[in-house]
């Protein structure tokens, strides 16, 4: 039994590795697409998550509590160019026990991510578009150098609209994180099965990756969806912590499950619930070398956006 698990565990994330392809954090704005811009205005949202104690192999348990807050502006300079600007904050809060490969207790524990972003969506004919996101942020736990924890990078795709339904398209992400640069392509997907049923990519990509995929469906009142992607965080760590200036990273697959709801004309309430998959904790010292790569179980979390459009 438990090698059919791991055997329908490996088919979900390759399932959702090919359609999202690389890295992305879990679904914040609950009616966002990436190919439309029907969404101008100023937008804001916070979210809170929390991932249940998991398991880390042979080195413990962690869980973690995340709240985000974000803000984006979008305006129709023309007919065909639609420009925006964002500004997002993530907090996360780790608490850890046992250690890493045997070795490192309480390998961080706050961690800030705060990313600036401006963008241009150009509309070349009816059905052709182009968009463009260049981006700067810092990416560190509490007690890190910020000067060494710049991320920083951009995005760009092309679109094309094959019918009022179904528009395809595909791009490419290059991020500078500590230690590292980060490339990945991008595939867009925005296909109206039906007045109600529609898969798409459900938030913007960024420095933690591409949007992922995910199916709703929507009754008069409420919206109901499922969808997953790969999602990495990588930071700069505390310069007198455990590993000094060195870099963590936690990545895994979300997978989950969305209600959400209006509230009142502006307003979205977005409820979830789901995993984390296939996680794994990486910890490099300040040189980029490798000391810790450990792999942590199926990680249950729950989560909540609130969101407003103006």
């Amino acid at each position: 039994m438990k090698g059919h698990r791991q055997i329908i565990t490996y088919l979900l994330l390759t399932i959702f590795a090919l359609l999202s392809t690389a890295a992305v954090a879990l679904s914040q704005d609950t009616v966002m697409n990436i190919v439309q811009e029907r969404d101008t205005g100023f937008s804001v949202s916070a979210s809170y998550l929390h991932q249940f104690d998991t398991d880390i192999n042979r080195s413990g348990e962690f869980r973690l509590d995340k709240a985000l807050i974000r803000s984006d502006w979008k305006r129709k300079m023309s007919e065909t160019v639609t420009l925006g600007v964002g500004a997002h904050y993530d907090y996360s809060d780790y608490s850890f026990t046992g250690r890493l490969n045997d070795q490192i207790a309480d390998p961080w524990d706050e961690v800030h991510a705060l990313n600036l972003s401006v963008s241009a969506l150009f509309t070349l004919d009816k059905n052709w578009k182009l968009f463009v996101a260049p981006s700067v942020g810092v990416a560190a736990e509490s007690g890190a150098d910020w000067g060494d924890s710049m991320v920083y990078g951009g995005t760009v795709w092309a679109s094309y609209r094959f019918s009022p339904s179904l528009t395809l398209g595909l791009g490419a992400g290059v991020f500078s994180k500590p230690e590292e640069v980060s490339a990945f392509p991008l595939i867009i997907v925005d296909w109206k099965i039906t007045d109600r049923l529609r898969l798409a990519n459900p938030v913007q990509a960024g420095p933690t990756g591409p949007a992922g995929l995910e199916l709703s469906y929507a009754f008069n009142d409420f919206t109901i969806a499922a969808g997953g992607s790969y999602r990495s965080a990588r930071f700069r760590l505390d310069d007198h912590g455990p590993v000094s200036d060195g870099v963590g990273e936690d990545r895994s697959f979300p997978l989950w499950a969305r209600f959400s709801a209006k509230l009142g004309k502006a307003g979205t309430l977005g409820l979830y619930g789901g995993a984390m998959v296939g996680g794994k904790m990486t910890i490099e010292d300040s040189r980029g070398h490798e000391i810790s790569d450990e792999s942590y179980d199926a990680s249950p979390f729950l989560a909540a956006t609130v969101s407003f459009k103006f």
